[in-house]
């Protein structure tokens, strides 16, 4: 069972999760408003310099490849991970690995930058080794959306920051929506279940935990000690929430399924059925779609606020 987490939850952190639809983003302006060299500082803090109009990208995480499209820099992508398929035009790239990246794939693509999601295996520094120039882009959290929108704008020469305004415009009009709500359900939004002993659920630091809050909701597990915490079926009875989420993606159990476990009759959410499947790769990835994400999350805390 935890073979099977670690797996699922590596591929969240690249995707933030693998499956789903089709990505609907109004791509900016392909326009020159960063000027080259640009010296940039990424996601781990590292200095980085684009000497000139990057001409071949490599995407590794299917947030940054949404990205790239979305600011107008789609047909310069020549490489992606596997898990990129928003939008559909990115699963025709050359795929350069997945959670294990394949070097080789990448230097015979012979980019001019690759982007890359964060590594605890070495593979930045074994990117590096091979004279290629890496920018780790890695947003965790909706305030990090925006921050992603600008950097990527200016390492290809875009207007990034005028798709991180219409994202966060679109999400500052659900938290606008939802900030005079009388009441905020408790939310658990559920990851795994395999094993029903440590069912792992979103905590604080993770954009999950964003999106229920800016939805309007309690995310039972806030004050979890991680961002991917594991509760007891115990702990979940307890905590009676009163919204249940759950990513359709093959990993999810079903709303039937989820009511019909032993003892979870008793839970506000299951009584008043109120246990949802949303999109995974809607929710589960902090790319360009966000201000959809929040709006979709909301929707399901407060249908009220959408009539």
């Amino acid at each position: 069972m935890r073979s099977r987490f670690v797996t699922l939850l590596a591929v969240l952190l690249l995707t933030l999760a693998a499956c789903g639809g089709a990505v609907s983003v109004t791509p900016s302006p392909s326009v020159t408003a960063s000027p080259f060299p640009a010296a940039l500082t990424d996601f781990q803090n590292r200095s980085v310099t684009v000497p000139a109009r990057p001409e071949r990208l490599v995407s590794i995480g299917p947030s940054i490849t949404a990205f790239l499209f979305a600011l107008g820099a789609g047909p310069r992508v020549v490489g992606v991970d596997d898990f990129s398929d928003e939008p559909a035009e990115a699963a025709t790239r050359e795929h350069v690995g997945g959670i294990k990246v394949n070097f080789e794939k990448v230097v015979a693509l012979k980019p001019d930058l690759v982007f890359s999601v964060k590594f605890s295996d070495g593979t930045i520094e074994k990117l590096q080794a091979a004279s290629l120039n890496v920018l780790v882009v890695d947003p965790q959290s909706v305030f990090d959306v925006a921050k992603t929108a600008t950097l990527l704008g200016k390492a290809v020469g875009a207007d990034g920051e005028a798709l991180a305004q219409s994202i966060q415009q679109r999400v500052d009009a659900v938290k606008t929506k939802t900030a005079t709500v009388a009441t905020r359900p408790r939310v658990y939004h559920e990851i795994d279940a395999s094993d029903p002993a440590k069912i792992f659920t979103v905590g604080p630091g993770s954009y999950i935990n964003d999106l229920i809050d800016i939805a309007g909701g309690v995310n039972i597990a806030a004050r979890a000690a991680s961002a991917y915490p594991q509760l007891s079926a115990e702990e979940i009875l307890r905590s009676d929430p009163e919204i249940i989420v759950l990513a359709a993606d093959a990993y999810s159990a079903k709303p039937a399924d989820v009511a019909a476990r032993q003892g979870w009759s008793v839970i506000a959410a299951v009584k008043n059925g109120r246990i949802f499947s949303i999109e995974p790769n809607l929710i589960n990835r902090p790319g360009p779609r966000v201000g959809e994400a929040a709006e979709a999350y909301a929707k399901l805390v407060h249908p009220e606020l959408f009539r």
